[in-house]
């Protein structure tokens, strides 16, 4: 993967512990956007991996 995929994982790893960590179901819902909004770039980035 490259530098910016990298950037990317980090990202959506600290979503997802903040999703884990906050009962806030905005929050909850916020960060499921935020991370499918990642995954999408990272595949507009490299579509056949």
């Amino acid at each position: 993967m490259c530098a910016r995929c990298d950037e990317i994982d980090e990202r959506i790893a600290r979503y997802r512990w903040i999703r884990e960590q906050i009962w806030d179901q905005q929050v909850h819902d916020a960060t499921l956007q935020l991370v499918a909004k990642l995954e999408t770039e990272k595949q507009t980035l490299h579509p056949k991996q």
